[in-house]
């Protein structure tokens, strides 16, 4: 019993590990990597599904959001081509105001287009 213990503390001792060679390193270092990349696009598609964030349509828009706090955010909404603010708790959702003059709504960066489209292959907005 002690023998089979001590041949297998023999075969991960440190001059076995350090017997790799450069190719089996960077190897090691690349599926690791891909595999981080890989866990971070399934939480992204996860958190996707699983967002209560409402989704823009075609007659209600979210033009704006600003988060005040953890849980708490000003949202400004458009219904019927008017502009809305609406103040967001968890608890309570409250109207504020009405807007005079619009907003418009945010240009998404490049970077964030691509991965919406990779998330959301059905969407068709560029």
């Amino acid at each position: 019993m002690k023998l089979k213990a001590a041949l297998f503390i023999s075969l991960f001792s440190a001059p076995a590990l350090a017997e790799t060679t450069p190719v089996q390193s960077l190897m090691s270092v690349a599926l690791s990597l891909g595999l981080v990349i890989v866990i971070i696009v399934i939480l992204a598609m996860l958190v996707k599904r699983l967002n209560p964030h409402v989704a823009s349509q075609d007659e209600f828009k979210v033009v704006r959001t600003i988060a005040l706090g953890t849980r708490e955010r000003l949202l400004v909404i458009e219904i019927d081509n008017k502009q809305h603010l609406l103040g967001v708790t968890p608890h309570n959702i409250n109207y504020l105001y009405e807007l005079q003059e619009p907003l418009t709504a945010k240009e998404m960066p490049v970077l964030a287009k691509s991965f919406s489209q990779l998330l959301n292959p059905n969407n068709k907005k560029t």
